[in-house]
């Protein structure tokens, strides 16, 4: 089992949109879960809509009761959560996602200075950033791009993009209930992106 921590301490990068898509498209061959650690509960409070992934608490991942799946994606809250130690101790992989803005580029250093400490701890623990709500086209996303590689952290080929189909998401089970055929794209590949780093020894 495998668990993924998506972490920023600045709200409204889109955390839970991310959480929920990865979990639906890993969830395709694995037996995924979701533990929500943010207090506004948003993925806990769609549960009952969630076919084919499960909600746990985050004391049964830590506990390591979970041996019955195959990867766990934990949501974080949006501020720097005096937890995010622990969940980094206990992570295989932790995914920083940012918009493309320089101020939110720089929001991150608090975020990768506790990745950092946890990474000297663990070689094996692997991490990326990754862009998201992205607009097209846009000359600023290789800017902030050259701007986040200075972290030390690498940073995802892929980009999230800000699409209405990332909005409706949890109303409609993810992009892949949508006819969204770019935003299926985009999430395949950035999960393929953190198998592939998983899988790098």
């Amino acid at each position: 089992m495998f668990i993924i921590t998506i972490a920023h301490q600045k709200g409204g990068v889109g955390k839970t949109t991310l959480s929920l898509n990865l979990a639906y498209c890993l969830a395709d061959s694995l037996r995924v879960a979701v533990a929500d650690t943010d207090p506004q509960g948003s993925i806990s409070s769609l549960s009952s809509m969630l076919a084919g992934i499960q909600v746990v608490d985050l004391d049964s991942v830590l506990k390591r009761e979970v041996a019955d799946l195959d990867a766990v994606i934990i949501d974080t809250p949006p501020y720097l959560s005096s937890r995010l130690p622990e969940l980094f101790a206990i992570s295989d992989y932790v995914l920083i996602p940012t918009k493309a803005g320089f101020l939110d580029a720089m929001a991150i250093k608090a975020t990768i200075a506790l990745l950092q400490q946890a990474m000297a701890k663990r070689s094996a623990l692997k991490a990326g950033i990754v862009l998201s709500m992205v607009l097209p086209q846009s000359t600023l996303n290789d800017e902030v791009k050259t701007m986040l590689s200075e972290y030390g952290v690498p940073v995802h080929s892929t980009m999230i993009s800000q699409r209405v189909s990332y909005v409706r998401s949890p109303v409609t089970g993810s992009v892949f209930g949508s006819a969204d055929q770019r935003a299926k794209t985009e999430v395949t590949s950035l999960a393929s992106e953190i198998i592939e780093a998983l899988q790098t020894t």
